[in-house]
């Protein structure tokens, strides 16, 4: 355990000015009051990002620009999803880990990962179908974030009710 200073620390009754706080593992167990010291900051609860495509972090660059008058959000999303077809568990965990890492660094301590990557490049089932899964999970426990996995299930194609392809 390690007590620490903020200018402003953020609790549950409010704002404290000047507050000392212990922490135990980055959770604040006890504050109490405390003399000002070298770097005090602004102390807030750890954000979480409530909507992770995590596989999305390495689009970047890729479709960001209306590159024909026709681009909409459709032909984004086949880009997207022609993009995401090259992804394997080990290129997901990559990404995933760069990302996670990202996130921790910007001040995110939980990640909700809507997750629908469940076939191997060339369109198969993987032999564990939890491989993809597993990426993502290891990708969190490797880079110490917070994960609820949100496995998605498309039984449509599109809003027309087409069968997904």
């Amino acid at each position: 355990m390690e007590t620490l200073h903020a200018e402003r620390l953020w609790t549950p009754g409010g704002w404290r000015i000047d507050a000392g706080f212990t922490h135990d593992a980055g959770r604040i167990v006890e504050c109490e009051g405390a003399q000002p010291s070298e770097g005090a900051a602004w102390v807030l609860p750890g954000i979480a990002n409530l909507h992770s495509h995590a596989f999305q972090r390495a689009m970047a660059g890729l479709a960001e620009r209306q590159t024909h008058p026709q681009d909409s959000f459709w032909t984004w999303r086949e880009t997207m999803y022609r993009f995401a077809a090259r992804f394997d568990p080990d290129t997901l965990h990559a990404v995933a880990s760069q990302l996670y890492a990202e996130m921790l660094e910007a001040g995110y301590t939980t990640v909700c990962e809507f997750h629908y990557l469940h076939h191997s490049p060339d369109g198969r089932p993987y032999t564990d179908r939890a491989a993809m899964s597993q990426a993502l999970i290891a990708a969190a426990r490797d880079t110490g974030i917070r994960m609820t996995l949100l496995p998605v299930l498309y039984m449509r194609g599109g809003f027309d009710g087409r069968a997904v392809t």
